[in-house]
């Protein structure tokens, strides 16, 4: 389970319900298509959602999609979602228009076989093939690392949840060099599985003291993010609270998320730089003119 949008049992359901009706070759399901985004000089990028909206974030931020494009976005640029666990998905012709995908957090494992996962592991397959740029958050990294060769499991360290300490290797420190990466990179986490094994020639960028694999990139168009740079404070608990509530978590972890806070802060906008970077390609050319210098 990386932790990401969550809602109730019955959204689960819902969402099964969708994919079940998404696949069958009905008049509801052709009016259902999604109409890409418009082309944009300054860039067009999709997030493929794969959870739903909680009703907090739906309240106080008008779902995930805009906590994304609060990160992300900039001046310009078109942005469009597609909910992945409602059979919600670009078909090739669609992706074609889009320079970079980036796929979220979830309460499924990457590792299960659900179908719409299966769906999933197949479109980051061919977007890989295609050459577009994907960044991949909590549930998003470990699919990444899944479809691209990798495994994924339960971490045999339990639940990271709070803001973790997670530390860049030499690796990210000269792919970020235009940055100058700090030695530590505070992120808020929420997960309970990790990568545990990266796709064949697929490079470690981060690590941290519960988690092998913070962050992998795999070339200079696909990067994974155990953390969660997209969430804030308020998110977190009221993800925490619903666990809690459900016997899921222990109020220890939910103590010891809260006092993370009193410890250190997330650097978002340290975040903000490297997840924008990446997926808009600009450290490659940022890199190519300091070498022309």
């Amino acid at each position: 389970m990386g932790m990401g949008p969550l809602e109730n049992a019955a959204s689960a359901v819902d969402a099964a319900a969708a994919v079940e009706a998404a696949l069958l070759p009905s008049a509801a399901a052709a009016a259902a298509v999604v109409v890409p985004a418009a082309p944009s000089a300054a860039g067009s990028y999709a997030v493929l959602q794969c959870g739903e909206d909680s009703e907090y974030v739906r309240k106080a931020y008008s779902g995930y999609f805009q906590v994304f494009r609060a990160l992300l976005e900039e001046d310009g640029e078109a942005w469009r979602v597609y909910r992945a666990p409602r059979g919600e998905l670009p078909t090739d012709a669609e992706a074609a228009g889009f320079d970079g995908f980036v796929i979220s957090g979830s309460c499924a494992d990457a590792h299960g076989d659900e179908p719409w996962i299966l769906a999933l592991v197949d479109l980051i397959r061919r977007l890989h093939a295609a050459g577009k740029r994907i960044l991949g958050v909590c549930f998003g990294h470990q699919i990444l690392c899944r479809a691209l060769g990798g495994r994924t499991g339960r971490s045999t360290k339990g639940w990271d949840i709070g803001v973790s300490c997670i530390h860049p290797t030499a690796a990210a420190a000269r792919l970020f060099a235009p940055l100058k990466l700090p030695v530590h990179m505070p992120v808020i986490e929420f997960h309970q599985d990790e990568v545990w094994e990266l796709p064949p020639n697929a490079e470690v960028l981060a690590r941290s003291d519960k988690t092998r694999v913070e962050m992998f990139r795999l070339g200079d168009r696909v990067m994974g993010v155990q953390g969660h740079p997209e969430y804030s404070k308020d998110i977190l608990m009221s993800i925490a609270d619903r666990l809690l509530q459900r016997d899921l978590i222990l109020d220890c972890q939910v103590d010891v998320a809260k006092a993370s806070f009193d410890v250190r802060q997330p650097d978002k906008e340290l975040w903000k730089k490297v997840c924008r970077g990446f997926l808009k390609g600009r450290l490659t050319s940022q890199q190519q003119q300091v070498v022309a210098l």
